[in-house]
């Protein structure tokens, strides 16, 4: 019976060899290291991976068609909100999403049933201001799937963060 107090050696991820891999190996690779812990990663940190990422435009269509789901620490509510207190939330949010690596978050802004005079006003500047951040910030957004608020949330997809 082995010892539960010994250390177990990382298990070894050798990238295909260039003759004979095809795209879908590398792919499953860099999908395969993307899944090992981080203290595992080291092992394999130095070999060369390119895979390139989805466009945006493709991200925000997975989004829109539920391949691909928010998860919910990457989603903020806008509603009740003053729009100055709107934008400084959601400025900060997405940078600070942009920072941790997130692709894409869900803005919640309301569909302004509750607004004076009955107009959304967030749901208008919301889009403008994305329009504002273009591209250091925001890569690409749209309108949500009806599940997660339909014309009351946008899906935005944030640009990649400069290194």
């Amino acid at each position: 019976m082995p010892d539960p107090s010994r250390k177990r050696k990382p298990p070894r991820l050798e990238f295909p060899e260039a003759e004979g891999a095809t795209a879908r190996d590398r792919t499953e690779f860099a999908e395969a290291v993307a899944a090992t812990p981080p203290e595992l990663v080291v092992a394999v940190g130095d070999l060369p991976v390119a895979v390139p990422l989805p466009s945006p435009h493709a991200l925000l269509r997975d989004l829109q068609s539920g391949r691909r789901r928010v998860r919910d620490d990457c989603a903020i509510s806008l509603r009740q909100k003053t729009q100055d207190e709107a934008r400084r939330l959601l400025e900060n949010f997405l940078r600070v999403r942009q920072i941790r690596g997130d692709r894409f978050v869900s803005v919640i802004h309301g569909k302004g049933y509750r607004s004076e005079g009955g107009r959304a006003v967030l749901a208008r500047r919301v889009p403008e201001w994305l329009a504002e951040w273009r591209p250091e910030l925001v890569a690409a957004w749209g309108e949500a799937r009806r599940e997660d608020g339909g014309g009351g949330a946008l899906y935005v997809v944030l640009a990649a963060a400069a290194n």
